[in-house]
């Protein structure tokens, strides 16, 4: 009896360590490509756009809200009385390509646009996810100042490239470089922009807190227009946009609410146009609500 238990043990050790040593050389032999996928629970930060795609043939709406500026006042329940809105629909073409279409209340835009994946996070061992977001931007309210042949004039343009890594299972971070071009008739007091080309560079993070709760930020800071350099804590001309607040998971809808300087929600707005500043209490609360919708 002893050596038949002996026996028996001999052969599940056996079995024991080659599944070890099966399992390790699969894990080995696929090391070069486990992608990382959810870098953010959304396909925003907050304003900035993320690294996350719609999925193909998925269709993404989105609603965005700001409130009025909290130093507003009593009288406007410090900024509860106003708002502004922005609708988005973004459908996934294939699973690293959308494109979009959205209409906001500020300035009364309506923008386009495509965004692409060039890479995901661990393919090849390759450190980071990269993406790239092209919008085109048609100012209705400058229209209406515009004769036939300065009709051009209405179309800006945004481009971003967006590099994240998610550093664990907790923590991602973004950089976006982006270069907004402006060649339209404005409003004062972007009237000032027109022909102009802004660079910025935007710097976002999340931190997961729970399975279905993140707390973002993100950080505009811009730093150079046209062949001028601008130095990101002393600037005098324009004001950067910093946004913190967290996300939160449902039932299939993701819940974003914070709290940001910037109201315009389309791109060229919030890189370059942000009026706000936090010293003085221009901040607005806001969220963005996100449903997606399967067509598969």
């Amino acid at each position: 009896m002893n050596r038949i238990i002996v026996f028996l043990s001999c052969i599940c050790f056996s079995f024991s360590s080659f599944s070890q040593e099966d399992l390790l050389s699969f894990l080995n032999d696929d090391n070069e490509n486990v992608l990382t996928f959810s870098i953010f629970k959304s396909t925003k930060i907050i304003n900035l756009q993320s690294v996350e795609q719609t999925n193909k043939n998925e269709l993404n709406f989105v609603i965005s809200h700001r409130f009025g500026a909290l130093n507003s006042g009593i009288e406007n329940l410090y900024g509860l009385d106003y708002g502004s809105i922005r609708m988005s629909f973004d459908y996934g073409i294939t699973d690293d390509i959308t494109v979009g279409l959205a209409r906001s209340s500020s300035y009364k835009v309506i923008d386009a646009s495509v965004k692409g994946r060039l890479i995901t996070q661990g393919k090849n061992n390759f450190p980071f996810t990269i993406a790239m977001y092209s919008a085109v931007f048609y100012d209705t309210l400058s229209s209406l100042l515009a004769t036939e042949d300065m009709l051009k004039n209405d179309f800006s343009f945004t481009h971003q490239l967006m590099i994240a890594r998610k550093v664990n299972s907790n923590l991602s971070l973004q950089i976006s470089p982006s270069l907004t071009s402006y060649n339209f008739l404005s409003p004062y007091p972007w009237s000032l922009l027109v022909n102009e080309k802004m660079y910025s560079l935007g710097i976002g993070g999340r931190y997961k807190v729970s399975r279905s709760v993140s707390l973002n930020s993100e950080w505009i800071p811009i730093f150079m227009t046209n062949s001028n350099v601008i130095h990101p804590f002393k600037n005098k001309d324009f004001i950067n946009s910093f946004s913190v607040g967290c996300d939160i998971e449902t039932g299939g809808h993701v819940f974003q609410l914070f709290l940001t300087n910037s109201e315009t929600m389309f791109e060229r707005g919030f890189l370059n146009e942000t009026l706000g500043s936090w010293k003085s209490g221009g901040v607005h609360f806001g969220f963005n609500i996100s449903r997606p919708f399967n067509f598969n």
